[in-house]
């Protein structure tokens, strides 16, 4: 079996310029934990995930922090998300681009099922972007689908 035989072909995916509060509507309308971030043409650069959320209530930018964590014998501090002050303006000026994650793992839609799971077991990821052509968004994998496929292939389920 195939990647394409199992994949999920209709992805939401958001753009480097969504918003903060137009991305957190995304994720309470639908129940994903990750999106691509695409540009034109469907081209992945990115994911953005339920948890990058958290970077809002960072003190720091992410160029600051990833420096600070490379110091030696700097006390790294652990913002309580409850006692972090934000602003309402946060929601129009923080956007995806400030959130993504360029760190991502694709498989093709022409890989087998069994090369997507030992990618998905080797990065720890129970989901994986589909692409063609390098770096078109076609889909998404993820392990549910690939036992679903299985539970149809057996007659398990219809």
């Amino acid at each position: 079996m195939k990647v394409k035989d199992c994949m999920t072909k209709e992805v939401v995916v958001v753009k480097r310029s969504t918003n903060l509060s137009q991305l957190i509507e995304i994720f309470r309308k639908h129940s994903f934990h990750t999106l691509p971030v695409v540009e034109t043409n469907n081209k992945i650069v990115g994911i953005v995930t339920f948890e990058d959320l958290l970077k809002v209530f960072q003190p720091y930018s992410r160029d600051l922090a990833q420096m600070l964590e490379r110091v030696p014998f700097v006390e790294k501090e652990e913002e309580d998300i409850l006692f972090t002050d934000i602003s309402s303006e946060m929601g129009m000026l923080v956007i995806v681009d400030e959130l993504i994650n360029t760190h991502f793992v694709t498989v093709t839609e022409e890989a087998s099922v069994k090369e997507a799971r030992r990618l998905m077991k080797l990065h720890d990821s129970p989901r994986l972007l589909v692409v063609k052509d390098g770096d078109k968004l076609t889909g998404i994998v993820s392990l549910f689908d690939i036992i679903l496929a299985i539970f149809k292939q057996k007659g398990i389920i219809k």
